[in-house]
């Protein structure tokens, strides 16, 4: 740009220069026909002059003419009153005398000079001649002869006018004609001079035109081009010296505008993004700083002044005028405790260690209360990375607090009886085994309590009822311990107690036997008088657990085994945990890993139990059994396998492939020759089993392998009949509708049925081997037994011993007219082979083993 400014300058100079330069020859020209225009006009302005004198001549010869032949008619008229015409004629005489001087100063030829003068004589004499015709006026011989001579006079005068009169008009005739000679070469001249100055004006205009014009037109067309956006337009450069480089220099300014214009253009994108994004952050601020309702802090660290916002003020209940603006009006309203926290995050922000404030700390309000807030901020730093101002906001987080602290308290206490949870009881436990490691003599319990009947109660008086019991256990549990101890709710009816810094099992003991005594006191809940009791394990640290999960793992082990010993002995029962129960436990859960693998190997196997007809002594059909053959445990009977099966959920296909397997081999023994119809296979169904898809897979299973359904013969347990009466009975049911036959296994065993009997569709009562052992000793059984088949045969049900293993126990049986038995007294369980055996063997004949 210095560069085109100089050239501009420059070129600025040297046309300056020819501009001067023209004009002034423009102006010479102008100067030099000026004066030729002075010069013409000078002489015509004098021949004129001479023109006008001569004029004036003329008409002064014919005034005098007039005035002497005026005085000469005067002379020769008669009585003429002289006197009055006197002044007349000398004034006139005056005046030609006047003429004739004036005359007689132009510049004439000298004949007319010469003229003029004899004409002033004859004036002179003229007058000389009136004055005395004037002054002798009284002799009239004397005035007739100044008379004469004075009209003499006058005659020579006129004549003297006359030939100065015909001198004069050549002379004008001569004059006129040089003047107007001189006016046409002036205007000639004039006219001349005019064009050629127009001309040269004209080419001057054109020169300055072609040379300053078009390239300034370019120019300032160039520049609008670039004024309306278009940088970067080019002039041709095709002139030389000063608008050549003038157009360079241009073409080289358009072409740094383009680039300082994209460069701006970019810089100016750039800088409406970013004041955009700084708009949008500060409207994003600012609806936050609204939006959260924070108060708002600017601290000047040099002169150490703190501004507090009017909200910042309001979250802790002052007025504006309340605050100055000292800091430590602050810090003055923060809690003793968090005080020291607040100031040590600000002065490692200061130095740098911190990039930011973030604060939780209790304040003052003006009330008294103390109010949690949120502080934030961040400093301002100078180019040495000195902080000279820090601005942050301050946020009530006082409910935020609540919330957590009542989530907190959630998290780790249940919700129904606000007792301790897993989480917290798990906590505690934690505790106690690091003291425990860190003190040698510290002692400590964890009791499992179980409710029993907690179920039956839920489902009698219904879940509300069951939720007032949980509570009314758990606040009754509270009294039984001491306040360093902890009682937690694990969930369901669990209860957990944490008894610590005992100094042996026996003081646990006492507390469980209190709990023991005392729990089971009637409990009022919505009107109703409940009794319940707990079964409760007992795990002492004194066995070094490292994880709380793993005491409360054994804890639950325990109570497990009290409930074991309450169904046996009664409710209400304590164990306290040993190795074995842990490795009885491991064992079952190796057992279900195996379990699971067996399913999928097929390592089930179906043995058969006959059931002998004692009126016929004959077979009269076979009891499927399952057996696991295990590859390293061996064979594992149905009790140590199927409760594990139906805790795990893999009954239902073991009990599918049961009923199949039985039906394949029911239908192929049937093909076989002297095989009683009437015989027929008894299958036991567990709980899980019965749905109602039983009802349709046993229809197919019929359909599939060809079957008369009254081959099938289907076993469930009076447990399960009476868990669902309603719904059993209808499933019962629709089984009947087949034509299949329907058994109950294990009778008086399970809850008592005998309301419902009469309304199940069944055919046969299996006594429970239980009954049937010591029979032919035992008066109970004996007559538990007796009354069963008295039973049945009022029903017309058939009725099958199980288990029957002496002579004396089928002989009682025998007493007691029971239809069927079977037993290791006739035949162990047979596979299938030894089963189809015997078929083929005996004909249905059958043997004792005795």
């Amino acid at each position: 740009m210095r560069c085109l400014r100089c050239t501009t300058s420059i070129w600025v100079h040297s046309m300056k220069i020819r501009i001067i330069i023209s004009l002034s020859l423009l102006f010479l020209l102008y100067i030099f026909g000026i004066l030729v225009s002075v010069n013409n006009v000078n002489k015509t302005t004098a021949a004129l002059e001479n023109l006008l004198n001569l004029n004036k001549v003329e008409h002064l010869r014919s005034t005098l003419v007039q005035q002497i032949m005026r005085v000469n008619f005067d002379l020769y008229t008669a009585h003429t009153p002289y006197s009055a015409a006197l002044d007349d004629i000398v004034e006139n005489v005056e005046s030609l005398d006047n003429l004739a001087s004036r005359c007689n100063s132009c510049h004439h030829a000298p004949e007319t000079a010469a003229d003029l003068e004899q004409i002033e004589d004859k004036v002179d004499e003229f007058k000389r001649v009136l004055s005395f015709y004037i002054t002798t006026s009284a002799d009239r011989a004397r005035v007739e002869h100044l008379k004469r001579e004075a009209s003499q006079v006058g005659d020579a005068l006129l004549a003297q006018a006359e030939t100065m009169a015909q001198e004069a008009s050549i002379g004008v005739a001569r004059t006129s004609a040089k003047a107007f000679a001189d006016i046409e070469r002036s205007k000639n001249s004039l006219y001349a001079l005019i064009v050629l100055a127009g001309l040269s004006g004209v080419l001057i205009a054109v020169n300055l035109t072609r040379a300053i014009t078009r390239p300034t037109r370019e120019l300032v067309a160039a520049t609008r081009r670039i004024t309306q956006g278009e940088l970067g337009y080019v002039i041709p450069q095709t002139y030389r010296e000063e608008f050549g480089e003038l157009a360079c220099h241009f073409n080289a300014m358009s072409a740094s505008l383009k680039g300082s214009y994209a460069k701006l253009e970019g810089e100016i994108a750039e800088r409406r993004q970013t004041e955009k994004a700084l708009r949008e952050s500060e409207e994003r601020y600012a609806l936050a700083a609204r939006g959260a309702n924070d108060g708002l802090w600017d601290w000047d660290l040099i002169p150490d002044t703190l501004y507090y916002s009017p909200r910042w003020k309001a979250m802790l209940g002052y007025e504006a005028q309340d605050f100055g603006s000292d800091p430590q009006e602050w810090f003055a309203l923060v809690h003793p405790d968090d005080r020291q926290e607040l100031e040590t995050k600000i002065a490692l922000h200061l130095d740098g260690t911190l990039p930011h404030i973030e604060s939780e700390q209790r304040q003052r309000h003006r009330d008294g209360t103390w109010r949690w807030m949120l502080t934030r901020g961040v400093a301002v730093r100078d180019e040495q990375g000195r902080a000279y101002r820090m601005a942050g906001s301050q946020t009530d987080i006082t409910e935020r607090k609540k919330t957590e602290a009542q989530l907190v308290h959630d998290a780790f206490h249940d919700a129904l009886t606000g007792l301790p949870n897993r989480a917290l009881f798990s906590n505690r436990v934690e505790h106690a085994i690091q003291a425990a490691q860190r003190r040698t003599d510290f002692l400590f319990a964890v009791l499992f309590l179980d409710i029993d009947r907690f179920k039956f109660i839920n489902d009698s008086l219904g879940h509300s009822m069951g939720d007032q019991l949980l509570i009314a256990v758990g606040r009754r549990l509270n009294e039984y311990i001491r306040p360093s101890d902890t009682v937690a709710r694990l969930g369901g009816d669990e209860f957990a107690i944490l008894i610590e810094d005992i100094h042996n099992g026996e003081e646990a003991l006492t507390v469980v036997r209190r709990i023991q005594k005392d729990l089971p006191q009637s409990i009022d809940i919505g009107g109703h008088e409940v009794f319940t009791s707990a079964s409760i394990g007992i795990a002492l640290s004194s066995r070094g657990y490292a994880r709380p999960e793993q005491m409360l793992r054994d804890a639950d082990l325990a109570m497990y085994q009290a409930k074991a010993q309450g169904k046996a002995q009664g409710k209400a029962r304590y164990a306290f945990f040993d190795q074995a129960m842990h490795d009885h436990s491991l064992a079952s859960l190796h057992l279900e890993n195996d379990l699971r693998r067996a399913v999928e190997r097929q390592e089930f196997r179906l043995c058969y139990q006959p059931v002998i007809d004692l009126a016929s002594n004959s077979l009269a059909g076979f009891e499927a059994l399952i057996r696991w053959h295990h590859p390293s445990r061996g064979v594992v009977m149905p009790a140590r396998f199927i409760p594990l099966a139906e805790e795990t959920g893999l009954l239902p296909p073991i009990g599918r492939w049961v009923l199949r397997e039985a039906c394949r081999c029911l239908a192929r023994w049937r093909s076989l020759p002297n095989m009683a119809s009437s015989q027929a296979f008894s299958i036991n169904l567990a709980s899980g089993e019965f749905t109602p898809t039983l009802v349709a897979n046993v229809r197919e299973l019929l359909e599939e392998f060809d079957l008369p359904a009254e081959a099938l013969r289907l076993e469930i347990t009076e447990r399960t009949i009476m868990g669902d009466p309603e719904s059993v009975t209808t499933l019962l049911t629709e089984l009947k509708n087949l034509g299949v036959g329907l058994q109950i296994d294990d009778f008086g065993t399970g809850y008592s049925s005998l309301s419902y009997l009469p309304h199940f569709p069944i055919d046969t009562l299996k006594i429970d081997r239980s009954f049937i052992a010591g029979i032919d000793s035992n008066k109970e059984n004996f007559e538990i037994v007796r009354t069963i088949i008295a039973l049945a045969n009022n029903l017309n049900l058939r009725v099958v011993g199980e288990g029957v293993e002496r002579p004396e126990e089928l002989q009682a049986l025998m007493n007691l007219e029971c239809g069927f038995v079977q037993g290791e007294l006739y035949y162990p369980p047979l596979d299938a082979e030894a089963a189809e055996t015997l078929l083929l063997e005996d004909g249905g004949r059958i043997s004792r083993s005795d």
